[in-house]
């Protein structure tokens, strides 16, 4: 008896996942919608439900005022939207995209005239931004850290929103799942994936960037040695670390690839 009734919630359980749709699908549902002249109010509602927490959370940072901060981020979902009707916009996940639309209408406000609704912080940003000084390089400092944004960006669509939500965001793998439209379990091993290739991607664009033949020798047996949980059992692996600062901080930035991911990647997108 036990036993079917955790059968009968497991069963419960897969459907009310599977009856959970993904940013991907959603925006599936307002194209054909927009497409037959019909709107789909309950898929834009979901998406709209879905991100705004964090849209909104985003531009707290960039208003003065949470009055503002609401019209910030009304806005934002309005050219989403508007995006979305004319083909462009979010392929898959939302929240990279939609948060990408928060900030440049905040810099539009600063170049209008409702600059004064921004925070000081946002505005020195944005002046920096506009004299060409790019605060942004203070997160980037180095040039592997600009390597693993451009990594970053190769990796299909939905490795960059399962790295993006696991890593950058912290979400939980229900939330996720949620998200994508899959399982926790399934969460879990697509981000495996999705971390093995952006390492190797990384190493890829390390050994391009050097252009170092020795390098080239090495950046298999750093990758082994990542996987390994950051062990250099070669002698010879450990005397090229050693000898070569390149190699060296392309290890570093490897061996805490999540702390890596949080500073890197929100300010390089």
């Amino acid at each position: 008896m036990l036993g079917s009734r955790e059968a009968a919630n497991d069963r419960e359980r897969t459907v009310a996942q599977d009856a959970v749709p993904s940013d991907e699908e959603l925006t599936r549902q307002l194209k054909d919608g927009y497409g037959s002249g019909t709107a789909n109010p309950a898929a834009g509602d979901i998406l709209y439900r879905r991100h705004r927490e964090a849209a909104l959370a985003y531009a707290h940072r960039c208003c003065r005022d949470s009055h503002d901060a609401e019209d910030l981020v009304s806005e934002a979902f309005i050219r989403t939207f508007q995006a979305v009707r004319s083909g462009a916009g979010p392929e898959g996940a939302w929240r990279p995209y939609l948060l990408t639309v928060v900030r440049h209408t905040a810099i539009e406000w600063g170049a209008g005239d409702r600059k004064a609704l921004l925070t000081a912080d946002f505005e020195s940003w944005w002046q920096q931004s506009a004299a060409g000084t790019d605060p942004q390089q203070h997160l980037l400092a180095s040039e592997d850290r600009q390597l693993l944004v451009r990594s970053f960006n190769t990796l299909p669509e939905r490795w960059q929103a399962v790295l993006w939500h696991t890593l950058v965001e912290n979400d939980s793998l229900p939330e996720v799942a949620a998200l994508l439209g899959i399982t926790p379990s399934g969460v879990t091993s697509l981000a495996f994936r999705a971390r093995e290739g952006l390492r190797e991607a990384y190493l890829h664009a390390h050994v391009d960037s050097v252009g170092n033949e020795r390098c080239r020798h090495f950046s298999a047996m750093i990758g082994a040695a990542i996987r390994r949980s950051g062990a250099v059992r070669s002698r010879d692996l450990a005397r090229h670390l050693a000898d070569c600062a390149s190699c060296s901080r392309a290890y570093t930035e490897l061996l805490d690839l999540n702390a890596t991911m949080r500073a890197a990647v929100p300010a390089g997108l």
